[in-house]
């Protein structure tokens, strides 16, 4: 028995101006502070996040610090490193600039406890400045596609006619019936749940079934998750909003995923394809609905990059391999490979 009910991990690289709002966050988890481990991995930053960490272990005993001398460039790193340190029986995960609901905790970890899952999960709120949306779902209500395109910056003019229209429904389908509670013994018979995207601090793991993220800029939730899912029975809460997912279009040293360089373009089309190798590996159906708008994703970002010819080349290569693998693509992965294939020339 451990002491703690649950581990929750969170990886900090100059987050001052929003890690105690997250630690807070925490600490006002209606399951009792007592009854979590938190443990903060620091990669190296240059502010004052590691005064901040430290502060938050001095006030409470079940606070961890992980103080990194090197960067190691993206949450991955971080994250391993406080898996390895947890000693509860599940595992959640939160960035430093998020906060949880505050009934988060207690919701997964008596659903996880009381059942033979391995990962349950909720959805989450995306926070704006004068507004907060849900984030999709498969199961029920539909996108709030008025606001959705409101707050969007890529959507404007004919795009915006265009997504909301045809490309929504063709990469997502229409709602489906409304329902409170999933539960996916094996999600090759329920493929439906790989829409819903990574939000891995929408989840608790049970800690058996938790391994490594990849070492990727971009795209290693994808993959983590990917991995879990294979030999998981998954329960998705569908009326329980777990995050606040905050959306900061303007704090551009918030993340390395805000920063649009050709490092992150390429990690983020090579995530792509290692996820297809995954799915393909793993047998999963009916994936493309889940990897179609990734491509979007990296499409949109070499459309604002400014890449050099030899870099071109190598992208490329990455979208020609990820034709050559990406089998059952559908006539909309087709036409998304080949702009994208376009696009990299």
């Amino acid at each position: 028995m451990t002491e703690f009910k649950v581990s929750i991990i969170i990886p900090a690289y100059n987050a001052e101006k929003y890690l105690p709002q997250a630690l807070d966050s925490i600490v006002g988890q209606s399951i009792g502070i007592e009854n979590l481990e938190v443990i903060v991995a620091d990669d190296a930053s240059t502010d004052g996040t590691a005064a901040i960490i430290d502060d938050y272990c001095s006030r409470y005993s079940n606070f961890k610090a992980i103080h990194l001398e090197k960067n190691m460039g993206a949450a991955w790193g971080p994250r391993n490193l406080a898996i390895k340190q947890a000693s509860s029986d599940y595992i959640m995960f939160l960035d430093a600039d998020d906060t949880f609901t505050p009934d988060a905790c207690e919701v997964l970890y008596n659903e996880i406890s009381s059942s033979d899952a391995d990962v349950v999960f909720g959805r989450y709120f995306r926070v704006y400045d004068n507004l907060k949306l849900k984030s999709y779902s498969p199961y029920g209500d539909a996108l709030d596609m008025e606001n959705d395109l409101k707050v969007n910056p890529n959507f404007s003019g004919a795009i915006s006619f265009l997504w909301s229209s045809i490309f929504y429904r063709l990469l997502y389908g229409s709602p489906g019936k409304v329902r409170d509670r999933i539960v996916v013994s094996d999600i090759r018979q329920d493929p439906e749940i790989l829409k819903i995207l990574p939000s891995i601090w929408t989840k608790i793991f049970r800690k058996s079934y938790v391994g490594e993220f990849p070492h990727l800029i971009a795209g290693e939730d994808l993959n983590f998750l990917l991995d879990v899912y294979d030999s998981s029975r998954i329960i998705l809460l569908n009326d329980k909003f777990i995050t606040n997912y905050y959306m900061r279009f303007d704090d551009d040293e918030l993340s390395v995923t805000k920063n649009i360089n050709f490092n992150l373009v390429l990690d983020s089309i090579r995530a792509y394809k290692l996820a297809i190798s995954k799915c393909n590996k793993y047998g999963f159906v009916g994936y493309n609905k889940m990897i179609n708008p990734f491509l979007l994703n990296y499409m949109s970002l070499l459309k604002k990059g400014d890449f050099t010819k030899s870099e071109m080349k190598l992208l490329l290569n990455e979208i020609m391999e990820i034709d050559d693998i990406y089998k059952n693509k559908g006539l909309i992965g087709f036409l998304i490979v080949k702009f994208a294939k376009f696009l990299s020339r």
